[in-house]
């Protein structure tokens, strides 16, 4: 598989594959807590925000007449997501027209359909799997055929817990519809099965064409170059934030930490600008700093990536990255093998 950096133009500027979008969900008032990370971190130009949350809010009415970049003062790009989840662990009922229009109003440069998740549980002989697909498939062609905004870019998002299935989505929505790209959904359970989840990945990338692919959810700092080398363009996480309130320390080319694994010295084994403007104890105490901290990681480990896709050693550096993560070096290994053909 030849790895390669794609240019997606979007409304507000393009952005160079892989790309990393940070994960907002704006509390009940429209604010929330969450660091103005675009004035640290000049990489870091994407968001993703959830549409069916932005328009619960108190600020939604502003949010739509000002749009999300004035609301935050930030322009960069912005990916909305639909609330798919939400409508199915909660039973919300979200009209799909409704939610499309709801990200064109708020100025969303790719929003992604409105699906109907397949969790892990669900079982493909049964009749709800069938009808979350339709669904999902559905509200995507709503979509594609009801767009206003030719600027956004619009990603049809799949499901399923079968590949024959997922693949075929794929090219029923080609034929029917006009999508920007793709996006998978439902795989933060499926990541243990690391087999299935590469399989998976593969083959839908192989059918999506040079069309760009975006998966939900895992967006980690050792997810992350397992799903470059997959051939996925872009991820979503809020993990650095979450990490962060736990006091989980992403440290720069390794696993993750508990502050309590740390060695107690005043300097911390990083030097990006939270690193090194802070001491041990400073960083520790402070969930805002940790969470910034590991977002500089994930920046950090994209920048590497890209540099190695553009030397055309990206499997050297993998081979390097991951070795001393057990449990990823065996998922990575199964992933070399299927990427060469030789299984």
């Amino acid at each position: 598989m030849p790895f390669n950096i794609k240019i997606i133009e979007t409304a507000h500027g393009n952005l160079e594959t892989p790309i990393f979008f940070p994960v907002f969900h704006l509390n009940k008032q429209g604010t929330g807590s969450f660091p103005k990370y675009w004035n640290e971190i000049p990489e870091m130009r994407t968001m993703l925000v959830n549409a069916h949350y932005i328009s619960k809010s108190e600020k939604f009415k502003r949010i739509s007449t000002k749009g999300l970049h004035n609301h935050f003062q930030f322009n960069g790009i912005f990916f909305a997501d639909s609330g798919g989840l939400q409508s199915r662990l909660n039973n919300a009922i979200i009209d799909p027209l409704e939610i499309l229009r709801i990200q064109e109003e708020i100025g969303a440069d790719i929003a992604a359909t409105l699906d109907a998740p397949v969790f892990i549980t669900d079982n493909i002989s049964d009749d709800k799997h069938a009808e979350y697909i339709q669904r999902t498939v559905k509200n995507a062609l709503l979509a594609s055929k009801n767009r206003e905004r030719e600027d956004m870019l619009l990603y049809a998002v799949i499901h399923g817990n079968d590949i024959k299935v997922m693949t075929n989505m794929i090219d029923y929505l080609n034929r029917k519809g006009n999508f920007n790209g793709f996006a998978i959904g439902g795989l933060i359970l499926k990541r243990s099965n690391y087999r299935h989840l590469i399989d998976l990945i593969l083959a839908i990338r192989k059918r999506t064409g040079e069309k760009p692919l975006h998966v939900f959810g895992l967006g980690g700092p050792a997810m992350i170059p397992l799903l470059t080398y997959l051939g996925v363009d872009s991820f979503d996480s809020s993990s650095f934030l979450s990490a962060g309130s736990n006091r989980v320390y992403f440290a720069p080319e390794q696993k993750s930490f508990a502050f309590n694994e740390l060695p107690q010295t005043e300097m911390l084994p990083c030097v990006c600008p939270v690193c090194s403007k802070n001491s041990f104890e400073q960083v520790r105490s402070q969930r805002r700093l940790i969470g910034m901290h590991n977002l500089w990681m994930i920046s950090y480990e994209i920048r590497k990536l890209k540099m190695h896709i553009l030397e055309g050693d990206l499997e050297s550096y993998l081979d390097y990255r991951f070795m001393n993560s057990a449990q990823i070096k065996i998922a990575y290994k199964y992933a070399k093998s299927k990427v060469g053909g030789f299984v």
